[in-house]
């Protein structure tokens, strides 16, 4: 009793209970003594704010966390006494499992919850919604009626039994009345948790399905119970992008400072930590770049709904660039590999939502249908498939060989930017780094490990930043791409300007600006001169990635003396 009168006392603090009242009110007005005989149910929808509850009666919270079904049922039971506290001579005909509260939670904290299966309170988890089925009819509530018509023996269940229940009175087994019974709307929900190898399928029912989109997080409260686990409620998880006053790490901090703040310097220096064991420090630099800012424009997309860098290599097939992507993949929050068969594309585009999709083979191994489906993906945007249609939320990497000029202009123009992959550039280095790997083989150390975590936590803390074009940096981009186009129209597309904002605008949030300056676009188009197909616009020069960082600024100065040659008017830089 002392349970029930703390939930009542919540319920009347949140003026709950006048709205139970309501629905009492209602229902007796839509009832007469012909509907009365049907046992129509009354359901009421409480919205529970967890939090709030915890807040004003600590204890009730935690008995509503410990024993959910049963605080359900004190629910059930205040509104059934609502129900007969009217002065209505129909209510008395009604009976108490006519009455169901429907309880949607919001607000739970997932550290009050406990995740193991055998616990009876509510779980909280956290999934990725891959798949859906179409709405399909359930049964919320049924009738049974003697066949001897016993007086009072019908029978209301909230579901259809295996076996018929049989009569109080005469033990006879009852038969459903059909025409009385209540139906809702199903569907069948796949969602992809953390640290599960299987995705999991739940049942969500009636108002929840509203709220369901493909290739949404969510965070899915449910009561497990031996055979069946509820949905009580489905909220879309949200990631609140970091304060700008957070810490940096220590390392990443002191490497920004002694590169003089400059972006190009940074985010070289910072992309050269990944695959430090697949390829010697200078090699395919512009591959770790390219894959760098793909991994801060994807999360930054979940954060601000920037556009998405996607990533396309070209080269020949030394396994070198396959090898860097399986290895930047683990910086993502998620990602997928693709296989050349027995793979459904929207499904595995729709499992990376978030994080990558990676294509480990050269693109012309996986069968046309998949290409296609895939570079329509990108150009719309959009994910579809049978029955659902999302909106593409993760970032592709291929790369391709021996492809053909035509045939990677149509690519490139899709993806957006081609970078240069493996041409045999480094042919030398690569013998030489094979040779002493057999000779003396090394291994991941704590540091190398803590370099790649700093890099995957400043991802984090820069990917909310929102940044914006300064005028000069925009009128520079449109200056290079239309020159560039009258150059070579068929090299460069119109896909290319989306592309090379976006990689301007990333570079910028890398360094932590919101405003993207000269050297960020600059940098963009150095790193889009460089993976054109040959002949390039600059000299090969110009586009070397030496490992020494002063030579490396020999090389830029070239590239911006050249630039302002090709573009006819000089460049201004600016000064942090």
């Amino acid at each position: 009793m002392e349970r029930h009168l703390q939930i009542l006392l919540y319920l009347e603090k949140r003026r709950l209970l006048a709205d139970m009242k309501n629905s009492c009110e209602a229902f007796l007005k839509d009832i007469n003594e012909k509907t009365v005989r049907k046992f129509p149910p009354i359901r009421f929808v409480l919205q529970l704010d967890v939090m709030e509850l915890l807040d004003l009666f600590p204890d009730s919270g935690e008995f509503f966390i410990q024993e959910p079904l049963r605080w359900q049922q004190c629910c059930n039971d205040i509104l059934f006494a609502c129900l007969k506290s009217l002065d209505n001579d129909m209510n008395q005909i009604v009976q108490p499992t006519q009455v169901a509260v429907i309880i949607r939670v919001k607000s739970l904290p997932c550290i009050l919850t406990m995740k193991q299966r055998k616990h009876k309170g509510i779980v909280s988890l956290r999934g990725l919604l891959v798949d859906m089925t179409r709405p399909t009819n359930y049964v919320y509530h049924t009738v049974w009626s003697c066949p001897d018509e016993c007086e009072g023996n019908e029978v209301i269940i909230h579901f259809i039994p295996k076996i018929p229940p049989k009569c109080y009175l005469c033990r006879n087994t009852l038969f459903e009345n059909s025409g009385l019974r209540r139906c809702g709307d199903q569907v069948r929900a796949t969602f992809k948790l953390k640290n599960n190898l299987l995705p999991q399928n739940y049942t969500i029912v009636d108002d929840l399905i509203s709220k369901l989109k493909v290739g949404k997080m969510y965070i899915i409260n449910v009561v497990i119970l031996k055979k069946l686990t509820s949905v009580w409620s489905v909220e879309e998880s949200t990631v609140i992008p970091a304060p700008i006053t957070t810490p940096l790490p220590s390392d990443i901090k002191e490497l920004y400072e002694a590169c003089n703040c400059v972006p190009w310097k940074f985010i070289y220096c910072l992309a050269s930590s990944i695959g430090l064991h697949i390829c010697p420090l200078n090699c395919f630099m512009n591959v770790k770049i390219n894959l760098l800012l793909s991994l801060v424009s994807v999360k930054a997309n979940a954060l601000n709904n920037s556009p998405i860098i996607h990533f396309l290599a070209s080269g020949f097939d030394t396994g070198y660039v396959a090898k860097l992507m399986e290895r930047a993949a683990l910086l993502a929050d998620s990602y997928v590999f693709l296989g050349s068969t027995h793979n459904s594309i929207s499904t595995a585009l729709i499992g990376g939502s978030g994080g990558v999709c990676v294509m480990l083979l050269p693109l012309q191994t996986y069968s046309q249908s998949q290409i296609n489906s895939i570079l329509s993906f990108i150009e719309t945007g959009e994910i579809t498939n049978a029955l659902n249609k999302s909106k593409l939320q993760c970032a592709i990497w291929a790369h391709g060989m021996d492809l053909k000029k035509i045939v990677l202009y149509n690519i490139g123009s899709i993806f957006g930017s081609v970078c240069r992959g493996d041409y045999g550039d480094y042919a030398d280095e690569l013998a030489d780094h094979v040779l002493e790997q057999a000779m003396a083989p090394t291994k991941i150390d704590k540091q190398e490990k803590q370099a790649l975590k700093d890099i995957s936590i400043y991802i984090e803390l820069v990917a909310g930043i929102k940044v914006s074009l300064a005028e000069n940096a925009e009128k520079l981009l449109r200056v290079y791409f239309l020159t560039a186009r009258k150059e070579r129209p068929k090299a460069v597309s119109i896909g290319n300007l989306g592309a090379l904002i976006a990689t301007c605008a990333t570079s910028a949030r890398l360094c932590r600006r919101n405003v993207a300056n000269n050297d960020d676009a600059v940098f963009a188009i150095w790193l889009h001169v460089s993976g054109m197909p040959e002949p390039r616009f600059a000299p090969d020069d110009y586009l070397e990635t030496p490992a020494d960082i002063k030579k490396l600024q020999k090389v830029i100065e070239k590239f911006y003396n050249w630039l302002e040659q090709f573009i006819g008017f000089r460049i201004y830089e600016t000064q942090e």
